[in-house]
């Protein structure tokens, strides 16, 4: 008889079952997939995204001062095997008349353009033409704006207000990055690219730019390009190249472990899965034993008993594989825009699918398989003798080598300083869980019978049956339920911990970034209603050498007479004031992310590109910093102008009163510059990127978890199903005795509690396990996190837990109460 046919029909003989052992297999794979998949295709497409974003040129030229001569420019306009395209950017505002919206949210990015239409803007054009010499906005600006090409839009420049015709809508890009909304508006500038003479006439400026950007013509010609321009800027005085650098690896160095984390969440999966495929099966090789014995007697041989279960298995794997890759997919598109999203990667990027889908493949089949190797070994092994006699169930007997095992598994966890701790961990628990349920249930049933009286009693009889059945399901929602613990509780406690950086590092209460600070602008800005006191600093992203790999490494030049009152890093031994007196003119301090990026250590060099070449810098000392995520290096003011020849800032620092709130301090400085802030940003606003971006990562991992609990659910339903199957007859005995219907789901319903009880009391205390062994090594961005538990998420985990176990309880205990004795009599 064909082998397929006969395990389609044995599956159908306990369609529910099936169906629900099935379920877990397809969340498994599905899971599985679609993290696999997800994150593939993000690694794949943020290092293109980042080369077409922040790549487009390949060499600027900048000034020592706010601008310089469009001469230099022209003479560079024909630079051999390169593009050029010359750029000045200006703040302007919208004159616009529209109630609801205020003069901050009008704030407009002016940036000119000496050619629209290069390969270095390399604008992707949705309507209109870039060689048209007027406006042009993004599709996100336009929807707002409510603008179509050929209609206008106004600014108030220096010249009064002036009028441009939009000759171009194009795709959302970097260099026209805007708000999404007007009331975005009040925290992020629009932006808009106009031609070149267009920006110099507005604001008086003609002949002038301030950078010039170069892509060569192909990769080879890179170094031939860089030769020309390093001539050519030595013959000027005031102008400076540097290379365009992507730190692939600084830039996603903190998605490692977010990475890591959305693998083991989805994983996990998979792995509860074939808890409950090896639960259902050991119990349906119980159950058919008298079947098996049968065939025995007929000729059948133990290796063509366990062909016949082995192709059952086969069967329900290779149809939950496929049914889980199905939705692996839908899952797998999901992730990544949401991973897009966090990262602020706007790209469609296309699916990799080539790994996720091998092992997705491989763990759907293999699995499972693995699951139910020992349930088929013991359908072979059944006895015709044996199952002659009279058969009592087994009493549960732990194995206490595999608890032994499992306890040196969870000791293992304490010397892994990774998060791949979980993983023995976990199974440590697992092996240790009969014990741990076994002294669990002594108090539950105690707990039962003073409270629930003989529904109790005999729900915690049921449960003491078949102690190894009920433990094991239990474990797989304490599986669960520790790693949302775990997962909750970081999330919580690296937002508490970056907030207090974030604080104590930013440099006061608000960060004004201008397009150059005027003689006057410090004096004026400590007049303002609201100002304690400010300010001005000078920054400047400079490329350093390690070994062969060129890096950008933001460099602040900070005075030592103002850092204590304005704070940009913290230490623990001497004040800021005193980190910066004691550095040397070739001397910097490090803040803890970059340093150990660069892998040095304190008192050795790094190479950075100064006005004079190439200069070695001592590393002096650490810090912890948040400006700039926690990236960068800083000097004395007078070692910073005179390496690197900038000779003008553009940020301000600014000390509220206390009487003053955030915004209106805002719109008090606003009221003074107007159009000419590019920028205003204060630790509030940094902590709530922070919160929003975090948030938003392990709230995927979250939702990864509560599919894997899903699967514990379906274990619990399998479980109470199975034992109301075993128990038919004396469940059709007890409502021939008058044991009422509600008394039965009573009864189901605190079975299913119990198992749920045990796995959320236990999962929460070894995710507090969890969280303190993390504390002592989990870093993001250089910051680890205190041991803390946050008694709310523990609250509303554990009612989470409780409410899946009764929801998963539901069905049997109705099924149950449905029994009729003439069914339960002829139950075999």
């Amino acid at each position: 008889m064909n082998q397929w046919l006969v395990a389609w029909r044995n599956l159908m003989r306990r369609k529910m079952r099936s169906f629900l052992t099935m379920m877990a297999i397809v969340i498994g794979v599905a899971s599985t997939f679609g993290v696999i998949a997800a994150v593939d295709s993000a690694e794949k497409t943020f290092p293109t995204y980042l080369k077409q974003t922040f790549g487009k040129a390949d060499f600027n030229l900048n000034g020592s001062d706010a601008y310089f001569s469009e001469d230099i420019f022209k003479d560079l306009k024909e630079l051999d095997q390169a593009a050029a395209v010359a750029v000045l950017k200006e703040n302007s505002k919208l004159h616009l008349e529209q109630s609801g919206v205020s003069a901050i949210q009008k704030r407009v990015h002016l940036t000119g353009y000496s050619n629209l239409d290069t390969p270095i803007t390399d604008f992707k054009v949705i309507e209109g033409n870039l060689k048209s010499e007027g406006a042009i906005i993004t599709d996100k600006t336009a929807k707002v704006w409510k603008k179509e090409v050929g209609d206008t839009i106004s600014f108030d420049t220096d010249k009064g207000v002036k009028t441009i015709k939009i000759t171009a809508i194009v795709n959302y890009t970097v260099e026209l990055m805007g708000p999404s909304s007007w009331m975005m508006a009040k925290y992020h500038p629009w932006s808009v690219a106009v031609p070149l003479t267009v920006v110099q006439d507005w604001y008086d400026l003609s002949g002038k730019i301030d950078n010039v950007q170069f892509r060569a013509a192909s990769e080879s010609s890179l170094k031939a390009v860089e030769k020309q321009l390093e001539a050519y800027v030595k013959q000027y005085d005031g102008i400076y190249m540097t290379p365009v650098v992507l730190d692939f690896e600084a830039q996603f160095k903190m998605l490692d472990s977010f990475f890591l984390a959305l693998y083991l969440a989805g994983f996990l999966g998979i792995v509860l899965s074939a808890f409950i495929i090896f639960n259902s099966l050991y119990v349906s090789i119980k159950e058919r034993k008298n079947e098996f014995a049968v065939l025995k007697t007929i000729g059948y041989t133990p290796s063509q008993i366990q062909t016949m279960v082995f192709f059952e298995v086969l069967l329900l794997s290779v149809i939950g594989t496929v049914a889980g890759l199905v939705l692996g997919y839908g899952l797998g598109i999901g992730l990544k825009a949401l991973i897009f999203l966090i990262s602020s990667v706007h790209s469609e990027g296309s699916m990799v699918l080539g790994k996720g889908l091998l092992i997705s493949v491989l763990a759907g089949i293999l699995v499972p398989l693995a699951a139910s190797y020992y349930p088929i070994r013991q359908a072979g092994k059944i006895s015709v003798i044996e199952v002659l006699k009279e058969n009592r169930a087994a009493a549960f007997k732990p194995n206490k080598w595999l608890a032994g095992l499992g306890i040196l598994l969870i000791l293992s966890g304490f010397f892994i300083k990774h998060l791949l701790l979980i993983v023995p961990l976990m199974a440590g628990i697992a092996l240790l869980f009969p014990y741990l349920f076994k002294a669990f249930d002594f108090f539950l049933k105690r707990i039962y019978r003073l409270v629930f009286g003989m529904t109790g009693e005999l729900a915690s009889r049921n449960l003491n049956r078949n102690l190894g059945r009920t433990s094991m399901t239990s474990v797989i929602l304490c599986l669960g339920i520790a790693m949302i613990v775990l997962m909750s509780s970081l999330n919580s406690a690296l937002l508490q911990t970056y907030e207090k950086v974030i604080y104590s590092s930013y440099g006061g209460n608000l960060d004004i970034m201008l397009h150059h600070i005027e003689k006057d602008d410090l004096e004026n800005l400590k007049k303002v209603e609201g100002v304690a006191d400010a300010t001005t600093y000078s920054m400047q992203a400079i490329i350093w050498t390690d070994g062969n790999k060129k890096r950008k490494l933001p460099v602040y030049g900070v005075g030592e007479e103002w850092i204590d009152r304005f704070p940009l890093f913290t230490t623990t031994d001497k004040t800021p004031g005193d980190v910066i007196g004691d550095l040397a003119a070739n001397e910097m301090v490090m803040d803890r992310i970059s340093y150990k990026i660069w892998g040095g250590k304190i008192g050795e060099s790094v190479t950075l590109d100064t006005q004079n070449g190439p200069q070695a810098f001592k590393v002096a000392a650490v810090v912890d910093t948040m400006k700039n995520s926690g990236y960068g290096a800083f000097m004395k003011t007078d070692s910073f102008k005179e390496s690197f020849g900038i000779n003008y800032e553009r940020n301000a620092l600014v000390l509220k009163d206390e009487t003053t709130s955030p915004l209106q301090l805002r719109e008090n400085i606003f009221a003074l510059f107007g159009e000419r802030i590019e920028d205003m940003f204060g630790p509030e606003d940094w902590v709530s990127v922070i919160s929003a971006s975090y948030t938003g990562s392990f709230s995927i991992i979250n939702a990864l978890v509560v599919l894997a609990i899903i699967v514990s659910g379906i274990g619990i339903t399998n479980t109470l199903l199975i034992s109301n199957l075993e128990r038919i007859r004396e469940i059709g005995m007890m409502r021939a005795v008058g044991v009422t219907r509600g008394q039965i789901i009573g009864m189901i319903l605190l079975e299913g509690f119990g198992i749920g009880l045990a796995a959320t009391v236990i999962g929460s205390l070894f995710g507090v396990l969890l969280i303190f062994l993390s504390s002592t090594f989990v870093e993001i961005n250089s910051l680890t996190f205190e041991f803390g538990v946050t008694w709310w998420i523990m609250l509303v985990i554990f009612l989470f837990g409780i409410l899946v176990s009764l929801i998963s309880s539901f069905a049997p205990a109705s099924r149950a109460a449905k029994t009729q004795l003439s069914e339960a009599l002829r139950y075999e």
